[in-house]
């Protein structure tokens, strides 16, 4: 037993924080990484079972291998002073368990969804990499006040899979959750995962598991023997094809389950959300849905935030770098410095592209006709333009897309993870990634959902951005000293550092990078693949962007102590700063007539408002606030509109007149919606 103010190796002892069959759980600080952990011991009686101990270690570090929003992290394991240990992320929040047996009932539809897709999320990118849970149950889920689930103890619950069944009930705690295979001590693959998923989706649609009390051997017994029961002869207010989905996550045979988590949360989420399906609720007599709502449930998933530096039409979900450092109170004079301009140097020598692998798919450029065919004009559209968004309201992040005046709201994807949409030039498809296949890739669609294909997978590429001419792709793998960036299937350099962001230049010819090592800002010209420095790394500088032109490009830095928006010519490098020095500023993006420089600037109170300014830097005003600080407003082809993320407990979309008139806020949910990119008229 450890005390608070204990020094246990590294770490400092805090408290306690739970405790199960198998160990107890401390939050501790790493003392020299000054950050907290959960710090998860063993229990005494376990400390001198070689065979536990052994496995318990080997397991730990093959879940420290997994690297997922949705999975508690894995930071360290060892032994000290003859007591083992495992030091996971600390997650703030409560168990699934805890929020079950608060309501003690059914769970509302919204938040069922949420969780099963996000643990399948965890679940699938588990067994993709052969890492069986074996413990899937409600304790091991975490949910955070964002709404964001992650699931915890893959390490510990495979450390006990060699035991009985009788004595996994008794370390783990409860068999209620445990597959068949997994009851009669059979070895067992991912679809046991599945099947314990299924009975914990059953426990929050229903607000009981279908086989509970005791003894142990009674419930194992069940799992085995007796079909789960029908839920809805424990809440009738389900949808009838809801039994169909719970059979077949709870087959006793695992080939008859569904083959993967993914696909249990997708046949869920189609059974739930169904028009035909009646509302899932409990007892309207007391406010209980309010509190779940307004608590747990403020935004019902919380994803990464990598895409914000990639909102642009040409930019397809590549890694974003880390922000710099947001002042909790962004105001204030910032410390001058010298802000000579600087001439652009080398970052990397001029690289020879070798030969990589080749694509499944490859983007070609259409033929030129031989002849020219007569102009055919078509007609604007009556109604106004549309914009492509993400949304996490069903759980997973979807395309969704919505008239610029707020109607025809209507969800577009349902499979799989779907993020970072754009137009092609005519309007006519939007272009995305989808991890729905075999990794993520890029896919296209008809702007009303139809006609969903897979344009280009490379095996163990990371985003995938084509050049707005379409003749160009380019895309990023992890390699042996950083990242390394391919065009049209060759590579063509690599940078250090874990992430990099690009952005093709409006002619094709360019691309602008946020090189994460230093985060400095680069360009390379794809004609010599040279790359060339536009900043010094001795300060921070992110969010690069074009001008219309393709002639300068714009950015948010350090360079003058307090971030600001700068511009630099790339025919006369001279750097010209577009706000305040005793404002910080990030996020610019350029209007498509070069006109106007949309911003995000910090205001008293730690508030963050949209505003606008000239190229020069004069003209200087006010769009509206709170925004969200690190997306940059998207504007609309004619220059005219504006779209952005309000900040009101989560992310909505909302659309502006560059007048700052016309304000109409189009999505109000408690999920969260970002990434908007307007059709082009």
């Amino acid at each position: 037993m450890l005390s608070p103010g204990d020094t246990f190796g590294l770490y400092r002892i805090e408290r306690e924080i739970g405790r199960g069959g198998m160990a107890i759980v401390y939050l501790a600080y790493h003392q020299w990484l000054d950050r907290p952990v959960a710090l998860k011991v063993l229990r005494p009686e376990f400390q001198q079972d070689q065979e536990l101990v052994a496995r318990f270690l080997v397991e730990a570090r093959s879940a420290a291998r997994l690297e997922h929003p949705n999975i508690v992290a894995v930071y360290d394991a060892g032994v000290v002073d003859g007591v083992h240990y495992l030091a996971m992320e600390y997650v703030e929040g409560e168990t699934l368990a805890d929020v079950l047996a608060r309501i003690n009932g059914p769970l509302p539809i919204d938040f069922v969804i949420s969780v099963t897709t996000q643990v399948a999320s965890a679940l699938d990118y588990a067994h993709r990499r052969g890492v069986v849970h074996r413990d899937v149950k409600p304790s091991n889920i975490l949910v955070q006040e964002s709404g964001k689930v992650l699931l915890t103890d893959f390490g510990i619950a495979h450390a006990v899979g060699l035991r009985s069944p009788e004595q996994k009930a008794a370390v783990l705690g409860t068999p209620e959750y445990m597959s068949p295979e997994q009851s009669m001590g059979r070895s067992v693959d991912g679809r046991s995962d599945v099947y314990s998923l299924g009975i914990v989706v059953f426990h929050m649609i229903t607000g009981r598991p279908p086989f509970y009390g005791e003894p142990h051997r009674d419930i194992l017994y069940a799992h085995v023997h007796q079909p789960v029961p029908d839920p809805r002869s424990l809440n009738p207010h389900l949808p009838s094809d809801i039994a169909r989905v719970m059979d077949r996550a709870t087959a006793k045979n695992p080939d008859e389950r569904y083959p993967t988590a993914g696909a249990l949360a997708q046949a869920l989420r189609r059974v739930l959300i169904t028009p035909q399906a009646e509302p899932l609720v409990v007892d309207q007599r007391a406010p209980l849905w309010m509190y779940v709502l307004l608590g747990v449930l403020l935004g019902l998933l919380a994803l990464s935030l990598t895409g914000w530096l990639l909102l642009r039409s040409n930019a397809l979900g590549l890694p974003s770098t880390n922000k710099a450092p947001i002042p909790s109170a962004p105001s204030g004079e910032g410390a001058a410095r010298d802000a000579t301009p600087q001439q652009p140097v080398a970052l990397l020598p001029t690289k020879t592209p070798t030969s990589s692998a080749t694509p499944t798919a490859t983007l070609t450029s259409t033929p030129t006709p031989t002849t020219t065919p007569t102009p055919t004009l078509t007609p604007t559209p009556a109604y106004p333009p549309r914009i492509a968004y993400v949304s996490d309201r069903t759980g997973a992040p979807q395309i969704y897309i919505i008239q610029s005046d707020g109607a025809n709201d209507i969800q577009l994807t349902f499979e799989g993870w779907n993020e970072h949409p754009f137009w092609s030039p005519d309007g006519s498809r939007i272009y995305f990634i989808s991890d729905r296949g075999q990794g993520p890739a890029l896919w296209s669609m008809r702007a009303d959902g139809s006609d969903q294909q897979e344009v280009l997978f490379v095996p163990g590429s990371i985003g995938y951005a084509l050049s707005p001419n379409g003749e160009h792709v380019a895309y990023l793998q992890p390699g042996p000293a950083g990242i390394q960036l391919f065009l049209d299937g060759l590579l063509w350099s690599e940078f250090p550092g874990q992430r990099l962001s690009l952005q093709w230049a409006p002619d094709s010819q360019n691309l602008v990078l946020e090189i994460d090592y230093a985060k400095t800002v680069g360009i390379m010209n794809i004609a010599s693949s040279e790359v060339s420095l536009l900043t010094d790394p001795a300060y921070a500088s992110w969010n690069p962007g074009w001008s219309p032109d393709a002639r300068s490009v714009v950015f948010a830095s350090t360079m003058d102590g307090n971030a600001g928006i700068y511009t630099l010519s790339l025919a006369e490098p001279s750097f010209v700063r577009l706000t305040p020095l005793n404002a910080w500023s990030q996020a610019p993006s350029w209007s498509p007539d070069g006109s106007l420089v949309a911003h995000i600037t910090g205001e008293d109170g730690g508030v963050w408002g949209l505003y606008v300014v000239d190229p020069s830097g004069n003209n200087r005003f006010h769009l509206f606030s709170p925004v969200f600080p690190e997306a940059p407003a998207v504007w609309s082809s004619d220059s005219q509109q504006l779209a952005f993320l309000v900040q009101d407990g989560d992310e909505e979309i909302a659309v502006i007149r560059r007048d700052g008139t016309g304000f109409l806020q189009l999505t109000q949910n408690l999920a969260r919606d970002w990434g908007p990119a307007w059709e082009p008229r």
